[in-house]
């Protein structure tokens, strides 16, 4: 993002080439100061005053325990032993003990910036004072993110109720266990990190273990990840709708401004968007109606936004709200302090809004596909049966068509709920679990196969576009200039593979910076 996110970063200022955003109430955490830490690796600080917080809140805590107040993972066990007392030695190693044992994970590392948005949101849960940790803890994320400490968090095995086991993997590496990432990304021993930043490892004190594993973190973090990749995805699949639009030369009825009227915020932006693609065609209509998939491209993208909205809201709502177990409140309605413990980690919202976008964007490459078969359709387009330069001798574009067979029968699979495949553990103590890394995992995969799909129909919408021979939409022209600096007309047969390849490569470089 350019200047106007940071305007919009709370206590943005510049220095000598460092950035500094600086949090001095709960609400200056919005999306933008997020992606400016979590991205842009922009420095944080945090004002005293919320400091303060946080030490007021661990006062609150240490008086409760000093009254004899159960604490679960402080004065107990978790999980199935919750109901199992600690001795005063085993309070004291609890703490670290859990951060050890539920890190279980394997697998590829979780993107960079998702982890480093799981340490400020957890950080921010923090700063509430409701967690009862210390400010000492605060300030040794804050240190560990102005540092560039990265945690190794493994992608696969995380069943575990809520955010437990990816916070364990990220927030085990505070106390020199388990792993980071280093410069070019290779994983090193937290303990070598630490050191070379001449550091020591964090001695967390009671209630910080747990309050480091507990919270909702890695789901509304791994969210925005998805957000800005299906964001991405969208901006693609319009401008490749555009392209096939001008390819079939399909009557613009469509997308008639007249259209936007009334109907929903996405389907507006749809319309909007494509009629900018297309400012300045003179292309002829071939037929009075075009086929099913080219009239919809406004209502299935237009769902497609609206998902994005929501999934969005969903997000900002998730990273103000505390979400730790047990909750400190200070002030139970009789003037007494009490931990309560809840349910807060467990998001069913957003899971619920990603399942939403996932399906959404699952429709998004299922008419792609069925737009690329009609551009092989000689009746629909009035050009070269399969698009072949040669008809008979030549195959033309219908093996792309073949190979997105493939791809759309990877997408329905992937489209299901897998939300719903909840189990239990513990001896039933943890009975149910949102699946929210699964579910964002799948939607990610929706999103890898359908920039393939996009791709195909792209590539085959530039060879009907160099057979129509027309003046296309201005936004058209561009994509088709672009495509063709790298990939040459095609004149006769040649190995698509090859081509597809140049085209994914050049879609993900000018659409998909996260990606590239």
């Amino acid at each position: 993002m350019g200047n106007a996110r940071k305007s919009q970063a709370p206590g943005y200022r510049d220095g000598t080439g460092l950035h500094m955003i600086t949090l001095r109430m709960l609400s200056d955490l919005n999306w933008d100061a997020v992606v400016a830490v979590g991205y842009e690796r922009e420095r944080l600080d945090i004002a005293p005053e919320l400091l303060a917080k946080v030490r007021q809140g661990r006062e609150a805590f240490n008086a409760l325990i000093d009254a004899g107040s159960p604490c679960y993972g402080v004065t107990t066990g978790l999980g199935r032993l919750s109901g199992t007392d600690l001795s005063p030695e085993a309070r004291d190693a609890i703490s670290r003990n859990i951060l050890l044992a539920r890190a279980v994970a394997f697998g590829d590392p979780l993107p960079r910036p998702v982890v480093r948005t799981m340490m400020m949101l957890r950080l921010v849960n923090f700063l509430s004072g409701q967690d009862g940790v210390t400010s000492e803890l605060c300030q040794y994320i804050t240190a560990r993110l102005n540092d560039d400490f990265d945690p190794f968090v493994p992608s696969v095995g995380h069943g575990f109720a809520a955010d437990g086991t990816p916070n364990a993997h990220c927030f085990q590496t505070l106390i020199g266990e388990g792993r980071v990432l280093d410069e070019q990304g290779e994983p090193v021993a937290a303990a070598t990190a630490l050191s070379a930043r001449g550091v020591a490892p964090y001695a967390p004190e009671s209630k910080e273990g747990l309050a480091l594993i507990n919270g909702i973190t890695a789901l509304p973090a791994y969210a925005i990840y998805a957000h800005r990749q299906v964001s991405a995805l969208h901006d693609f699949a319009t401008c490749v709708a555009a392209i096939s639009l001008e390819a079939v030369g399909a009557p613009k009825d469509a997308i008639h401004p007249v259209l936007a009227r009334g109907n929903s915020t996405g389907i507006t932006k749809v319309i909007d968007r494509l009629n900018e693609l297309l400012r300045g065609s003179t292309v002829t209509p071939h037929k009075l109606q075009a086929a099913v998939s080219m009239r919809i491209i406004p209502q299935v993208h237009g769902a497609h936004a609206d998902a994005l909205d929501q999934v969005k809201s969903g997000i900002e709502q998730t990273i103000m709200t505390f979400s730790g177990n047990p909750m400190l409140v200070e002030d139970d309605g009789e003037g007494q302090a009490r931990l309560l413990s809840v349910g807060s980690f467990h998001n069913q919202h957003l899971v619920n809004l990603i399942e939403y976008l996932a399906i959404s964007t699952a429709h998004i490459a299922c008419l792609s596909e069925r737009r690329l078969h009609r551009l092989m359709d000689e009746d629909q387009t009035g050009l070269n049966p399969q698009l072949a330069p040669r008809p008979g001798l030549d195959a033309g574009m219908v093996v792309a068509h073949k190979a997105c067979i493939d791809l759309v029968a990877r997408v329905r699979m992937a489209a299901q709920p897998l939300s719903l495949m909840t189990s239990e553990t513990s001896g039933g103590q943890e009975d149910y679990m949102s699946m929210a890394l699964p579910v964002i995992q799948r939607l990610m995969e929706i999103v890898q196969h359908g920039i393939a799909l996009l791709s195909y129909e792209a590539l085959a919408g530039c060879v009907a576009l160099d057979q129509r021979r027309a003046r296309y939409g201005e936004g058209v022209m561009h994509f088709h200039n672009l495509v063709r600096q790298h990939i040459a007309p095609l004149d006769q047969d040649r190995s698509p593979g090859q081509d597809f390849e140049v085209m994914h490569r050049l879609v993900i470089r000018e659409f998909f910076p996260d990606l590239a």
